[in-house]
């Protein structure tokens, strides 16, 4: 397709995409976050979900995960701590690495958040066909494919 075609067909398209994304995005933050425990936000739940599929994971890798400052992290971790949702632990080797672990109560919590969000995607993304739910993965594959290629292009310069 030659490029000033493509971007006819990106111009004609944005708008209508753009404005479907958002109300998706808006309605599915809602509703996933309803269906969360005990109060729980949705970036405790992403944090606490990398600590749960790691195990254990250090502070500085978790920040560098979510593209967001250390203090970002150590205030989220803070209140997760207080919670008694997360146990934080020193190096015994480096003092200056904080190692991060799901307490058990905090294993709990997300799988319960975990349940209530399947919950959630599935009143929807179970009525689609298992073609479209395949399309619909593919097309998101490729743009995070996209989105990959292009930070390791950042990284080499």
């Amino acid at each position: 397709m030659k490029q000033d075609v493509k971007q006819e067909v990106l111009n004609r398209y944005f708008d209508r995409l753009d404005e479907m994304v958002q109300y998706f995005l808006r309605r599915m933050h809602q509703e996933l976050g309803d269906a969360m425990e005990k109060g729980v936000t949705r970036n405790q739940f992403v944090l606490m979900n990398i600590i749960n599929d790691q195990g254990r994971v250090t502070v500085s890798k978790v920040a560098e995960d979510l593209y967001v400052s250390l203090s970002a992290i150590t205030a989220l971790v803070d209140r997760l701590c207080r919670a008694g949702l997360v146990a934080r632990h020193r190096s015994e080797e480096d003092r200056r690495v904080v190692w991060l672990e799901l307490t058990e109560e905090g294993r709990e919590v997300v799988r319960g958040c975990v349940e209530g969000r399947r919950r959630v995607l599935q009143r929807y993304l179970g009525q689609l066909s298992e073609e479209d739910l395949l399309h619909m993965i593919n097309v998101y594959e490729k743009i995070i494919d996209m989105i990959r290629r292009e930070e390791l292009g950042k990284d080499t310069k």
